[in-house]
């Protein structure tokens, strides 16, 4: 199955819209049975004696930084700063960072040794990937990411949740972002990311994750 990038549906509705809130409770569903935020506090909680201070890509709305956050193993040890092109959800943690600004543009990457990207990397095209990549390539020491995993078994688990209640345009666009997702080493390989200077730890989830743990060496 050929990689191919659509529009996020989502992302035409007015952000503070009804509509918008539900669905939103629905992805949150989604992800909770993928697994993502979960895997993310133990991914952090293992490493935050050497990684302090991280940023989150495309954070939506706040909820894995607030899971972090009210973790007590890691609210007063982690400082984590979101960045967005939108303004800052009312669920980001209030001691902590937002930065508004596009993640293909920002300058700031040197100040974050830890990068987190949870749903991200798919929605961009692999030359956007590759701007991305190699301002990471400069200071990032650790990135955690989780993308949807590029298979049809999970376009058939999907259409188990149409029948389950997922609404019509949260299917449509968790089947588009199963369509714009990765296998193997192609969100590697997209980032430009070497193995000379890095160590790569790639799975996929029979619920549909694709994980990535890139260290520096």
């Amino acid at each position: 199955m050929e990689r191919v990038i659509h529009s996020a549906i989502l992302g035409r509705l007015l952000p503070d819209s009804s509509e918008a809130e539900r669905r939103r409770r629905e992805l949150r569903r989604i992800h909770r049975l993928m697994g993502n935020l979960s895997w993310f506090r133990r991914q952090v909680r293992r490493r935050v004696k050497e990684f302090t201070r991280g940023i989150e890509i495309g954070p939506g709305d706040g909820a894995l930084a607030r899971l972090l956050y009210l973790d007590p193993k890691l609210r007063d040890k982690l400082a984590l700063t979101g960045l967005d092109r939108s303004a800052r959800p009312a669920a980001w943690p209030l001691p902590w960072e937002w930065r508004r600004e596009d993640v293909r543009e920002f300058a700031g990457w040197g100040d974050y040794p830890l990068v987190v990207a949870n749903l991200v990397f798919h929605r961009f095209a692999d030359e956007d990937l590759g701007k991305i990549g190699k301002a990471l390539d400069q200071s990032c020491r650790l990135l955690l990411a989780v993308e949807p995993a590029r298979r049809g078994l999970h376009l058939a688990e999907l259409r188990l949740l149409r029948l389950f209640g997922v609404s019509r345009t949260v299917y449509e666009e968790s089947r588009a972002a199963i369509h714009a997702g990765f296998l193997g080493s192609e969100l590697v390989e997209a980032l430009g990311l070497s193995a000379r200077r890095w160590k790569f730890d790639v799975e996929g989830t029979f619920r549909g994750a694709y994980r990535l743990i890139a260290e520096r060496h």
